[in-house]
């Protein structure tokens, strides 16, 4: 990755700002930006614009952005939506490149504040012209000592980058942060993100030496696709960790009123991160959990924890919490266990969790640390400490900090309690030394640091480009339909092309007769599925519409009562014959299917049929394209995949290579229709290894904006 891009750069080390909307007047925001661009302790030069004012804070106004000397590199506007466009334009014809705009009354309030907001964006390309914003509460660089916010508290330096789609969130995080000494290397407010996006903040801090971790907080990604590429080449070198909100009805409501963002779906947004290796926290106290312990201490080597507590409960509460998420809780081996006895007597419980019981002292915690930091048995140490009149959470916080000062494992720390621990608690922030309120919460970012780790080790690769070529006839026969206004495909126009794609469908046809169906049996070994072949019907078995196991013999009888039962159940849909279908050979039922995610394009989904996918949702995503060994992840995320792999209950293991394939193909033709919406291959029998599978049925729809 190349170092920030000039057109960036003074979103970061401005080498002089002008604030247009200055004040002078306590408690406006403009006043604010001034006050905090002179207490962080901003070195260059700071130009007030106010028409209304001769001075700000000891500073020299200016009556326009024309009179303010150079250099001016930054604009920080906090003026009324309706002034800004003028005021940018203003920027422009004076040189200045790169504006971050604070005010609201943008896309976000409506379709006028739509009109302004590509109004402003026009102007900014008209001058090369880069911009944060509008509806944020600007940048923070507390290494460079900027600070463009009205923020009252000011971080202080680190190495955690936060970047932010919403701007109160951002501050009450900054001042959260600066009350448990958690220092960060730069903030952005991104508001709107009219222009500077999330993937172009994290592609300019990809190099920056202050930052150690990358955290963001989505509410919505503005170029699906872009934005995995950026990450996928960053997350292996710089972790990033976010927090995606609008994954629910009522979150999705929210975003929409509060940014303008067009949501995608959650599990788009979970596939396209588990892809590209970024950390997904659940909630903003897992964000920040784990950004420390990713920023303070290298990631665990593997699974295994050492639980050293002087409290028994909470450390059989940190084991479970281990357990769920996917962490180990081993016994110590002999020789650790004989290092601990030495060092600690014969009272403390040392099954791990290693109980060295209340009154353990601040060298007890120091000299079993060590030993189980030295262990081969461990790949992390988990401690511990409940306050009492006995020990010394300062003193402790010391003893954790000179053990782990040459280990090549990570040490994380769990101080449960408030008033008692609290001066504890900032040693170990001071020492580097991730600390938790509950064991809960270090386990949730112990098992993100591994997951980091896994990344790292194993950075997620571009998938292959697919090859077209065999779908471009499916992909140009729903471009025709689309162009009709056609919203769906029928059996009798989609099976033909599956078949010349590559498909394995078995034999089939559409018979509008019974003569017809009858004939057909008469040349394929039965028994054969007919289908009702209708126009209106989607989910033909919810009419009645199907019937399975049905011998040559009985085929004319059946082509009657498929349709009858149909006509009981759906009385207004048209009826036009049955597709009859050679029945497919046993095999394990399961789905893939496409849907078009608004921000990312294609996701694909495999789960087990039937009560798999309705009941239980045993289901895994991914965005196309992809490549076979994303198709075998996917399968192996799923319990019905599983089953496959090994096999079960007497049945042998299903050809997995086969269906791998098959999802490859579904993920290549969704990238040769970008008019298919939707598409389902349901049900798909997995025959045993080596025999293949066949796609038994399947639908399309047309992507409706």
């Amino acid at each position: 990755m190349s170092p920030i891009p000039s057109s960036l750069r003074p979103f970061f080390t401005p080498a002089g700002v002008a604030v247009i909307g200055a004040s002078a007047t306590p408690g406006k925001l403009g006043y604010g930006v001034i006050a905090n661009l002179i207490k962080s302790g901003y070195q260059g030069p700071i130009y007030p614009i106010n028409p209304r004012a001769d001075e700000i804070l000891g500073l020299p106004a200016y009556p326009d952005i024309s009179s303010a000397p150079d250099p001016v590199e930054l604009a920080v506007i906090i003026i009324p939506a309706p002034a800004i466009p003028d005021a940018l334009r203003a920027c422009g014809q004076r040189g200045v490149r790169a504006a971050a705009i604070l005010s609201g009354g943008f896309a976000e309030v409506g379709p006028e504040g739509e009109a302004r907001q590509q109004e402003i964006l026009d102007i900014a390309r008209t001058y090369d012209m880069r911009l944060v914003g509008p509806n944020g509460v600007g940048v923070l660089n507390p290494h460079s000592g900027l600070n463009t916010t009205f923020i009252e508290q000011i971080p202080e330096p680190g190495d955690i980058a936060f970047l932010s789609q919403s701007g109160a969130l951002g501050g009450a995080l900054i001042d959260w942060a600066r009350g448990q000494h958690i220092g960060l290397s730069y903030f952005a407010s991104l508001g709107n993100a009219a222009d500077v996006t999330e993937t172009d903040l994290i592609q300019a801090l990809a190099d920056d030496p202050n930052t150690r971790v990358i955290t963001a907080y989505i509410e919505s990604i503005h170029d699906g696709p872009r934005f995995m590429a950026t990450a996928r080449q960053v997350a292996a070198r710089t972790p990033i960790v976010a927090l995606k909100v609008g994954g629910t009805q009522e979150g999705a409501r929210a975003v929409a009123s509060h940014t303008a963002s067009i949501g995608g779906s959650d599990e788009a947004y979970g596939a396209a991160f588990k892809q590209t290796g970024v950390i997904r926290a659940r909630s903003v106290q897992e964000l920040f959990d784990t950004a420390i312990a990713l920023a303070y201490q290298q990631p665990p080597a593997g699974l295994r924890v050492a639980i050293l507590t002087n409290a028994g409960g909470p450390a059989a509460v940190a084991a479970d919490a281990l357990a769920r998420n996917g962490l180990h809780a081993p016994e110590p081996d002999e020789d650790a266990r004989q290092a601990l006895r030495r060092a600690l007597g014969p009272a403390p419980q040392l099954f791990n969790p290693i109980d060295m019981l209340g009154a353990a002292s601040s060298p007890e915690y120091e000299t079993a640390a060590r030993i189980l930091l030295q262990s081969d048995a461990y790949d992390a140490v988990l401690a511990i400490l409940v306050p009492n009149t006995a020990n010394d959470p300062v003193g402790v916080a010391d003893a954790l900090a000179r053990a782990s000062a040459d280990a090549a494992k990570p040490i994380y720390a769990c101080y449960m309690g408030d008033v008692s621990i609290r001066e504890g608690r900032q040693h170990l922030h001071h020492h580097r030394i991730p600390v938790y309120d509950f064991p809960e919460n270090a386990a949730r970012a112990m098992a993100n640091a591994r997951r980091w780790q896994v990344v790292r080790e194993s950075p997620p690769a571009a998938p292959p480009a697919p090859d077209l070529a065999p779908y471009m006839p499916f992909a140009r026969a729903i471009e025709e339909m689309a162009a009709q206004g056609r919203e769906t495909m029928g059996e009798v126009e989609l099976y033909p092309l599956l078949e010349q794609a590559g498909f394995p469908l078995p034999p089939w046809h559409a018979a509008y007769a019974k003569a017809e169906a009858e004939a057909f049996a008469r040349v394929y070994p039965g028994p054969f599925a007919l289908k009702v072949l209708s126009p209106d019907i989607l989910h033909k078995s919810d009419v009645g519409g199907v019937a399975l196991n049905v011998t040559a013999k009985r085929v004319g009888k059946m082509y009657w009562q498929v349709q009858a039962r149909v006509r009981r159940r759906a009385r207004k849909a048209g009826l036009q014959g049955v597709i009859i279908q050679q029945m497919a050979q046993p095999g394990a039922e399961v789905i893939i299917g496409m849907s078009r995610d608004a921000v990312f394009g294609p996701m694909i989904m495999f789960g087990g049929g039937g009560v798999y996918v309705e009941a239980l949702r045993d289901v895994s995503f991914r965005i196309a394209p992809i490549g076979e060994e994303d198709a075998r992840a996917m399968i192996a995320e799923t319990v019905a995949g599983r089953l496959l792999m090994r096999g079960a209950r007497g049945r042998k293991p299903g050809d997995v290579d086969a269906l791998a394939r098959l999802i490859v193909q579904v993920a290549a033709l969704a990238l040769s229709a970008p008019q298919l919406g939707e598409f389902e291959l349901n049900p798909v029998i997995v025959h045993p290894a080596g025999k293949g599978v066949t796609v038994v049925d399947a639908r399309a729809a047309l992507f409706r904006k």
